[in-house]
């Protein structure tokens, strides 16, 4: 203890702190951990299970995204076609997302595990021939293997519980986030500028039986990972906590308002609108070199919203976004990435970092790394706390057998 630079009563409540907060995340961590350690590479997954879904035989040309949205629109009558992603090659499918006509002039607010209006919300389909490819939702539990990531998702992000579930997990985050700092403040070695100091902490007592083992791995994989799974944990609290970080960030800087983006006026569903084609073109002239990502359709504000990344976007989805009026085809607004604000620019980060996808391959790996890290040390804290309990009763029931007292 005398080489540790935390000691005294102060510990003994830190370390109290620790492991119960530890024991409360328990359950929480664990499936995080694991379906966190599948969410980092999702896409691969997805893919790998439901080929039929995803790829398509390639060919030279592929039908107007008009025919392609008139296909679903009349497969489904009671869905309006809400987005297109674009596929990025000619053997990708088409993503094209719906939601129901009844709400397509109503205004929604995001929330994290808000289930969609219509039973299914995405729709595979062959952006060549017109195919329905398949269909799924990614906002409602479904016990199939095309909707196994969205399940994976859902599970990860809200427990199957909505808003509850999402509210759950971020505050779970936030409780992590902190005690991840107890277990490096009880680590924490008094000499700590000395490598020296660092050296037994991060080595593992292989012949000192299971305890110390448990204890050893536990502390090391902590320190190794401190990194990886401090952004984890903080990208955790933004992502299902926005309503509570996003004001304290706006305090430091401005972030964007969807607000600011001008309304053409509430568009009919029968009227005419801008081929999807002519909105694609308009956009690529105005941000030339970036790849369009998605075409959304906001009947609310009678726009349609092309998402765009440059080469050098942190988001794999894009980080620009140019608005076109759906009657004339019109850039009402553009939000570029290089127009940034410090607060946009932090907000745009947290996604990508959260899934590794910022990094490509690497940030993959590392984040799946930082997954099985949070399970060894889920496993590994509640084996020293169960052992010490155990350990803890043998005393205290030898006291008493020694006192002649009734053992309680």
């Amino acid at each position: 203890m005398s080489t540790l630079a935390f000691t005294g009563t102060a510990r003994q409540w830190l370390t109290r702190l620790h492991r119960w907060s530890g024991l409360f995340l328990l359950a929480f961590l664990l499936v995080a951990g694991i379906t966190g350690g599948v969410l980092s590479f999702r896409w691969e997954i997805d893919r790998a299970i439901n080929p039929h879904l995803f790829l398509v035989a390639p060919h030279a040309e592929s039908m107007s995204y008009k025919a392609l949205i008139d296909v679903v629109e009349q497969r489904f009558p009671d869905a309006i076609v809400s987005n297109v992603a674009i596929p990025k090659s000619s053997q990708d499918a088409a993503i094209v997302y719906i939601k129901s006509r009844m709400d397509a002039h109503a205004a929604h607010i995001h929330v994290p595990g808000m289930k969609s209006s219509v039973e299914f919300n995405q729709i595979f389909v062959n952006p060549h021939s017109g195919e329905i490819l398949g269909q799924r939702s990614t906002t409602r539990f479904v016990p199939t293997w095309e909707n196994f990531v969205p399940d994976i998702a859902r599970l990860h992000l809200s427990l199957f519980l909505d808003e509850v579930g999402a509210w759950l997990m971020g505050v779970s985050a936030l409780v992590w986030f902190f005690t991840t700092f107890m277990g490096l403040v009880l680590t924490w070695p008094a000499a700590w500028r000395s490598l020296r100091s660092w050296k037994p902490l991060m080595s593992l007592r292989m012949k000192r039986g299971s305890y110390k083992l448990n204890y050893d791995l536990h502390r090391t994989v902590n320190l190794i990972m401190l990194p990886i799974l401090v952004v984890v944990a903080f990208t955790s609290i933004y992502l299902n906590l926005p309503g509570l970080v996003r004001p304290v960030v706006g305090t430091f800087s401005q972030l964007f308002d969807s607000a600011v983006v001008p309304s053409a006026g509430h568009m009919d569903l029968a009227t005419p609108k801008v081929p999807v084609e002519q909105v694609i073109a308009t956009a690529r002239d105005t941000l030339p070199g970036a790849r369009v990502h998605s075409v959304g359709q906001d009947f609310v504000k009678g726009l349609y919203s092309v998402r765009m990344q440059l080469p050098d976007d942190v988001s794999p989805t894009g980080n620009n976004t140019v608005y076109l009026r759906m009657t004339d085809g019109q850039v009402v607004f553009q939000r570029k990435a290089q127009d940034a604000s410090g607060g946009d620019v932090f907000s745009a980060w947290q996604y990508p970092l959260h899934t590794g996808s910022a990094f490509g391959l690497i940030g993959q790996c590392l984040i799946l790394l930082g997954a099985i890290a949070l399970l060894i040390m889920c496993v590994t804290g509640f084996n020293v706390w169960l052992r010490k309990r155990r350990s803890e009763r043998q005393h205290s029931f030898r006291r008493q057998i020694a006192a002649g007292e009734e053992p309680g």
